[in-house]
């Protein structure tokens, strides 16, 4: 008898779902990019609690690092160089990176690096609204230059960029722009719950 999940990957098996892959496949190619060889985008999804906005990023990608985050206990760091400090320690972990130090947004910024990362990472943050308005700002900041920096480089493959993030993510239930931080990404994608 299947059951009813409200948390985490389903299993087809043992739980009631609604099969989205055309959905699925459209989010997948948006962090991808047109053409994967070039770039990637930097998206921002928004949907109700508990609708699938992250897990269903879990796709297998041998081009790239995949990671998700979750910021959903960053939510009362209101010191933006702590928050990206912490972050950055989640993402050295699940990348299996050499700890580096990171004090600053500068700092910050220096781990999406060629040398820092090996390949191009797709990265996803989960409950990024949660976040406090000047941590949002201080990470739109970073992403954007990253994103613009990537596009100047046009005649790189996305492997052979300075800056190694290749799509970004941006996981929450309500509209970041409410935070006063509109344009943070180059696509919106919002689910829509049937």
């Amino acid at each position: 008898m299947r059951k009813f999940s409200s948390y985490g990957p389903i299993d087809q098996e043992l739980h009631y779902y609604v099969p989205r892959q055309e959905l699925v496949n459209f989010v997948y190619q948006h962090l991808l990019g047109d053409n994967p060889d070039n770039g990637g985008h930097y998206i921002s999804v928004w949907a109700p609690p508990q609708t699938g906005k992250t897990w269903i990023m879990l796709q297998q990608e041998t081009q790239f690092d995949v990671v998700i985050l979750p910021l959903q206990h960053l939510c009362s760091v209101t010191d933006v160089n702590r928050a990206v400090q912490a972050i950055a320690q989640d993402l050295m972990e699940n990348l299996g990176l050499e700890n580096k130090t990171i004090n600053t947004l500068a700092d910050f910024y220096m781990l999406f690096k060629q040398g820092s990362l090996s390949k191009p990472l797709i990265l996803i943050l989960d409950d990024f609204d949660a976040l406090p308005e000047r941590v949002i700002g201080g990470l739109v900041s970073v992403f954007r230059t990253i994103y613009l920096n990537r596009l100047n480089q046009s005649d790189k493959s996305s492997a052979e960029k300075d800056d190694l993030l290749h799509g970004l993510a941006l996981i929450g239930i309500r509209a970041t722009r409410q935070k006063s931080t509109a344009n943070y990404a180059d696509k919106r994608i919002d689910f829509e719950v049937y």
